[in-house]
Order: C-alpha cells, then sequence, then structure tokens
C-alpha cells in the first residue's frame, strides 16, 4: 500500500491520530455512569421516604398536597358541577370534606376546562390511590419521554436518562403532588416525535394547553422553525380538546373559568403574598418577593420575555442551512419558557430537563465547548440552591441566572455548525482535519489533531 501512495507509509502518520486510552477516557467511561447510578439511589431513597411519609399519617397525609386540588376538581365534575370547581366556596368545601383540616389553606384551580377530564378520571378512585396513580404514571411518561430524546447509537444512552431522574427538581414536583412531569413529558415527547411523527408531536404540544403559560412561545416558534404540520396538529389538538370539554360540561363551564382566571390574576398572581410568592422562579416574581412595585414586577418581566423570544426567534432562524432537529427546537422553547411568564413555580423547574438532556447528549457526542459543563451541573442543581434558607431571598435569584445561561449554551448550539461525531469519549474534543503533515517532497493534508472548541 505505501508503494501505491506515500502517504499511507506508517511515518507519515502522526502519532496524534492514534486513539489514546488517559484519565480521560477513563472519565468518559465511568463518570456517567457513577452519576447515573447516585442519581438512581437519590431517586429510589426519595420514594421510599415518600411512601414512608403517606402511609405512616395517622390522618390525611400532608405530602403532596397540591393534588388535592385537581382531585376535589375533578371530584366536583363527577357529580355534575364541573363550574364549581372554579368556585371558592364549593371547591372549598369540598377540600375540607377531604382532609377534616379548617385550618389547611385553600387551593384554587386555575385550569382550563379539558384537564377536568383528566381530574375526572383520577377522582373516580379513592384519594391516596389516585395520588400514588398519578405521581407514579406522570414520572414514567417523563422517563420514557428523557429516554427517548437520547440517540440510539450513544454509548452512554441509559446513563443520561438515569441522570435526570435524579434531578431535583423531580423530588420537589413529588413533594407538591403537581403536574411538572407531565409539562415535561409532553415537552420531551414532541421532541422525540417532531422529526420523524410531526402530526403527534403537534398533539403533544396541543396537550401542552391545559398550562397556558407553558405554551405561549410555542406557536411563534413553531411558525419560525416552518414546522407547519406540527403547528397545524396542535392547533387542532387545542380545538378538539375545548370542544370535548363543551361537549361533556356544557357551556356554561366557560364563563366560569373566565370569571376564576380574572380572579387567580387579582388575589394569586397581583397580591402581595410573601408566603407565597417564595415559590415562584420568575422575574415578575423575583421583583415582588423583593418589595418591588407591580408597574416594575411587569416592565421588568416584559422585558425579559421579550428578549429571550427574540433570541430564540433569532437563533432558530440562523440555524446552519440545512441543519433541522426536532430536539434542538424544542430543547429551545423549553429552556424559553421560564422568562416567557411571569407566573411560573419551582415545580415547573422539571420542564428544564428537556434542555439540559438534549445538551448533555450533544456534548457526549460531539464534546462539550466552553462553558456548556458549567450550565448543566448549575441547571442540574438550582432547585437545590432554591430551597435552602439561609439568605433564601438572594438565593432564590440564582434560579433565574441559571436557567439564563442554560438557555444561552442551548442557543450557542443550536446555531452551531454540526460537528463530526469522535469516539475518544465525552470529554474529547473534535478532530481537527486542518493540520498538515509533511509528504515526501511538499506539504500535504494532515492526520488529524485535537483542538478544544
Amino acid at each position: 500500500m505505501a508503494t501505491i501512495d506515500p502517504v499511507l507509509s506508517v511515518d507519515a502518520v502522526a502519532p496524534t491520530a492514534l486513539p489514546r486510552r488517559g484519565w480521560r477516557s477513563y472519565l468518559s467511561h465511568y463518570l456517567p455512569r457513577v452519576g447515573a447510578a447516585l442519581a438512581f439511589v437519590a431517586f429510589a431513597s426519595f420514594c421510599i421516604m415518600w411512601v414512608q411519609w403517606v402511609f405512616r399519617a395517622s390522618e390525611f397525609p400532608n405530602v403532596s398536597g397540591d393534588f388535592v386540588s385537581f382531585w376535589t376538581a375533578g371530584l366536583l365534575a363527577l357529580q355534575h358541577h364541573a363550574a364549581d370547581a372554579y368556585r371558592e366556596v364549593p371547591h372549598y368545601f369540598a377540600q375540607l370534606e377531604l382532609d377534616k383540616d379548617p385550618s389547611r389553606a385553600y387551593l384554587a384551580f386555575f385550569y382550563p376546562p379539558y384537564f377536568l377530564l383528566l381530574c375526572a378520571g383520577f377522582a373516580s378512585l379513592p384519594y391516596l390511590p389516585a395520588l400514588c396513580l398519578w405521581l407514579a404514571g406522570t414520572c414514567a411518561c417523563y422517563a420514557a419521554a428523557l429516554r427517548a430524546m437520547v440517540p440510539r447509537d450513544l454509548p452512554e444512552r441509559e446513563s443520561i436518562w438515569l441522570l435526570l431522574l435524579g434531578y431535583p427538581a423531580v423530588m420537589l414536583n413529588m413533594g407538591f403532588g403537581q403536574n411538572g412531569f407531565l409539562s415535561a413529558a409532553l415537552f420531551g415527547a414532541a421532541a422525540a416525535l417532531l422529526d420523524r411523527r410531526p402530526t403527534l408531536a403537534g398533539i403533544c404540544l396541543g396537550c401542552l394547553s391545559y398550562k397556558p403559560q407553558l405554551g405561549i412561545v410555542v406557536p411563534l416558534a413553531l411558525a419560525v422553525a416552518r414546522r407547519w404540520r406540527c403547528f397545524a396538529a396542535a392547533a387542532a389538538t387545542v380545538l378538539a380538546l375545548a370542544a370535548v370539554a363543551t361537549l361533556v360540561f356544557g357551556i356554561d363551564i366557560w364563563p366560569a373559568f373566565l370569571a376564576d382566571s380574572t380572579e387567580a390574576k387579582r388575589n394569586w398572581m397581583e397580591g402581595y403574598n410573601p408566603l407565597y410568592l417564595r415559590y415562584w422562579i420568575s422575574v415578575f416574581g423575583a421583583v415582588r418577593l423583593h418589595d418591588g412595585s407591580l408597574p416594575l414586577a411587569y416592565a421588568l418581566q416584559a422585558t425579559v420575555s421579550m428578549s429571550a423570544v427574540l433570541m430564540l426567534v433569532v437563533s432558530l432562524r440562523r440555524r446552519p442551512s440545512g441543519v433541522r432537529s426536532g430536539r434542538a427546537e424544542i430543547a429551545a422553547i423549553a429552556a424559553c419558557v421560564p422568562f416567557c411568564s411571569p407566573f411560573l413555580l419551582e415545580y415547573d423547574l422539571v420542564i428544564l430537563a428537556v434542555p439540559m438532556i438534549w445538551l448533555l447528549s450533544e456534548g457526549m457526542r460531539n464534546g462539550f465547548r466552553r462553558g456548556e459543563g458549567v450550565a448543566l451541573v448549575a441547571a442540574y442543581l438550582a432547585p437545590v440552591a432554591f430551597k435552602i434558607m439561609l439568605f433564601h431571598d438572594a438565593l432564590k435569584l440564582s434560579v433565574i441566572a441559571t436557567s439564563a445561561l442554560l438557555f444561552a449554551m442551548v442557543l450557542r448550539r443550536l446555531t452551531a455548525k454540526p460537528a463530526e461525531p469522535t469516539n475518544a469519549g465525552a470529554f474529547a474534543a473534535p478532530l481537527d482535519r486542518s493540520a498538515t503533515v509533511k509528504r515526501p517532497g511538499r506539504a500535504e493534508p494532515a492526520a488529524a489533531t485535537v483542538w478544544q472548541s
């Protein structure tokens, strides 16, 4: 072979072209597996503690208490009083009849009428089995969606999604009994399906309208990305859900919902309640928590929201030509969500698992770019910092900062030219083929050398 082409001679091959097994290779092999094992242990330990908290309660369990609102709203719907789920007095008495504790605070129900269909299904079961099924079922959907987002040919596939099973926001959502798993599962399923099954992805995004503040930016982003089939499917899904809810509950359900939304804005969002604002993760909530005025909170929230949406739109339009990735687009949309609505609470941080798992998968495949590792670690641990009581007012701002850093890293990766995959491991950089090696008589393109992106 050397007599046919001198460049193939052994002397012409640079030593750096040969793979080496150093400490980076060992880290890339063992670190994801160790992290996944620790994450699974943390998740399993919390599940065991949760079961102990629930079944050792002498009376009504206090853990996962927000589910009370969903279950009692569904119960009223089953009793043919669906509109009462949006009226404080009958809804409060339904909660009081369930837990028998008049000192417990009222938990309002703000969701569109078609979410009542799901709540009614769970209310057909006794409360405790319904709570267990709600958390177990939505958590399973969350895990399945994240696993589907990881490319199948990635050797560390199982380790990556298991890492996000131990994401601290998972424990927060279970502790509240909230719907963060469902929201993240719908985003994750849409990301996994968008390239292959855009109609199904649109259905997932349409179902996300059960929580409208999470889907504010979705129609615009789909239009900018020219995902018209997904856009049409999402719009049709929202219309179909609204039609089914109207047929089941009657036309009177909508005036009750709209009146309740106005009441919620006045009493729950604009009213100054520090005990409630400490759970908020939005810019609006941070300003109000730090004694900022209502006009100032709205102004800063509008500025941040418009800036984030503009950055998302520009990034979607500046993607490299010929490159379309549904996972990347939905990850960018999900990373933008925390800046698009004033009304977001800490259990909504679960949706950040979608951009995190995409960014982590891309880094494991093609090498991490500068700042991505810091952004991933900070976003992963942000829910823990949010719960620290020492300097808690200041530390709550860390969630906004880490979410912004994650958003910036996702947009940078989205607009970057695709790199060739490398088999050198998660911490190895991509290969640069532009160097030269000496050929007999002249300079020729060389074997690859390693460069840091």
